[in-house]
This record gives structure tokens, C-alpha cells and sequence, in this order.
């Protein structure tokens, strides 16, 4: 969904003292942290599943995915624990095939920010925290920098096909 500047809208999101985005039109919900029920044997950065609507979704845990620092006890401060929240996403919705939907575990939501395609960086070109896969680029807003990740990447199993 572009708007009338021909800037898309994301929703930006805190991980380890940085900002992050998605895309809004893979945004479904955000909502406060659920009860996580977890699953024996999964990839590190599942955190287990959580009742979404009577949907059972896997919860991915944005920070373990991104390859950042695992959230340690004491890193955050207690008001910040209340500020955690999953960001319930879902791409290829016309495509059963390769339709996903799950929740993404975010330290705190922030606000939406409308963004020129031509104003994102790559970020392929220098290091960065992040795995450059998983992201589009970088964004300058108000002197913040935004690394806007690929919600298929993030959803994306290791074993998934993503389709792009």
C-alpha cells in the first residue's frame, strides 16, 4: 500500500536499543505478549506457539532470528518487560501454498512511518548487526536510523521456500 507521496507505511518496532520495520501491509495485529506455549525441538528463534484467535500461530522471537543478542535477564528494566509485544504478521494470503502467519516478538512497538522506496539504503555494502538478508536497507528518520526487514525472511522456516 503506497500512499499519495508514493511512500509506503511501516511499522516500527525496538529490538536491542535500535529500530527496526515491517512492512504494514504484512502487519495483521499487535498486541500485547501472550502466553507462549513451548514446542520440544524447534529452531532456537521459536519460541513456542500462542492461541491467536483460535489460530494456534508459531511465535518467532525477532531479536534470536536476527542473529542480536539473546535478551538477557536484567538487560531491560522491569517498565520495558510490560512493553514487549508481538507483532502478528502474514504474507502470500492469496496463496495457500505459501501463506504464512505468525507472531513476532518485539521489545516495543513504536509508530508508523511512511517511507520512499528511493530513500532506503541497502545495507549489503558495509557490516551491519543484522544478517543484510534478512533486510531491504536502512532509513534515516529524524536522525534514527530504521533497518527495515523482509517480513517473508523473518516468517520464512529454514527449510521454507520464500517467495518474493
Amino acid at each position: 500500500m503506497e500512499n499519495f507521496s508514493g511512500a509506503t507505511p511501516y511499522l516500527s518496532f525496538w529490538l536491542d536499543g535500535e529500530l527496526y520495520a515491517f512492512d504494514i501491509d504484512n502487519v495483521v495485529e499487535v498486541t500485547e505478549l501472550p502466553k507462549i506455549t513451548k514446542v520440544p525441538q524447534c529452531a532456537d528463534y521459536i519460541k513456542g506457539v500462542f492461541n491467536f484467535r483460535g489460530e494456534i500461530l508459531p511465535t518467532i522471537d525477532v531479536r534470536t532470528k536476527c542473529h542480536l543478542d539473546e535478551l538477557a535477564p536484567g538487560s531491560i528494566s522491569e517498565d520495558d518487560i510490560d512493553d514487549r509485544a508481538v507483532i502478528v504478521l502474514e504474507i502470500n494470503k492469496d496463496d495457500p501454498d505459501l501463506h504464512l502467519i505468525a507472531g513476532a516478538i518485539v521489545d516495543k512497538v513504536s509508530d508508523v512511518v511512511n517511507i520512499k522506496p528511493i530513500d532506503i539504503i541497502r545495507i549489503h555494502d558495509f557490516d551491519s548487526k543484522i544478517d543484510a538478508s534478512l533486510s531491504d536497507g536502512v532509513y534515516n528518520h529524524d536522525g534514527k536510523i530504521i533497518t527495515i526487514l523482509q517480513t517473508a525472511k523473518i516468517l520464512a522456516m529454514d527449510d521454507t521456500i520464500v517467495n518474493e
